[in-house]
């Protein structure tokens, strides 16, 4: 009786520390700020952020967010200090730094003028016939960087989307190219309701990216988290939370829950 206790005993505790062990399993993951995406600001830290908690939430894991500017929040994902960052393209670059998720969220890049000066253009070398505007350090699609790197297209390169803006309304520049969720971000949030309606953008896209969870390939937990998040990230999609948390950002010919349906292409952020 006393041998059958402490097995039972022993069971019990080993099954009591496995289940807390799952319960506490924790994932550090980089952020930054990248409204209306991700923030520390925005409520759940914006929809991205609360997409990547919530699946790793259903399969059990709790994440902890660290905010960092960008460039540090990938360099501390790709050499292990941290677990991951919250969510990059899975372009060639990062795909040999990053053990990449399935689809997170889409983002379309266009360009966005005033009103009072149409863009009409079907290929990127029409775009030669205006000053366009562009974010350093992001890329708009292999035919565009292509374009730049043979002299076909010209841009005027600035460090943050919000001075490109600026640009635009103060004549300096014809276009720029930017994400479409992020600019009609920028737009209401800091510019005037005057302002704002001197905008708009042309319904070509540049190109739409999917945005990953990018674990690092330094880390020997990476596959098995990564499988982890993919499952729940489905399940919130079969919920229909994940749409309901998209729903703010989508324009109205996207809709989140054909994310794999659509086809990808592959960029920078």
């Amino acid at each position: 009786m006393r041998r059958l206790m402490s097995l039972t005993v022993a069971t019990y505790l080993l099954l009591s520390s496995s289940a807390t062990s799952l319960a506490e399993e924790t994932i550090r993951i980089t952020n930054g700020d990248w409204p209306p995406f991700t923030s520390e600001q925005l409520p759940s830290g914006g929809p991205l952020s609360r997409i990547v908690s919530e699946a790793f939430a259903l399969e059990g894991i709790t994440v902890e967010y660290g905010y960092f500017p960008w460039k540090r929040a990938y360099e501390y994902a790709k050499s292990g200090k941290w677990d991951g960052s919250v969510g990059w393209a899975p372009s060639a670059e990062h795909l040999q730094d990053f053990h990449m998720s399935r689809p997170v969220i889409l983002v379309d890049k266009a360009l966005f003028h005033l009103k009072k000066t149409p863009i009409d253009w079907k290929s990127i070398a029409d775009l030669s016939l205006w000053r366009v505007g562009s974010t350093a350090g992001y890329s708009y699609g292999k035919e565009w960087d292509q374009a730049i790197s043979s002299g076909q297209l010209k841009t005027s390169e600035v460090a943050a989307d919000e001075q490109n803006i600026k640009k635009l309304l103060l004549g300096r520049v014809d276009a720029v190219a930017m994400e479409v969720d992020v600019a009609n971000y920028l737009i209401q949030t800091r510019l005037s309701a005057t302002e704002a309606a001197l905008i708009t953008h042309h319904p070509l896209l540049i190109m739409q990216t999917s945005i990953n969870l990018a674990l690092s390939r330094q880390s020997t937990r990476s596959p098995e988290l990564l499988a982890k998040f993919n499952r729940g990230l489905q399940r919130l999609m079969d919920s229909g939370k994940y749409d309901e948390y998209c729903s703010g950002l989508r324009a109205q010919n996207r809709a989140p829950v054909q994310i794999q349906q659509k086809k990808e292409s592959a960029g920078v952020r």
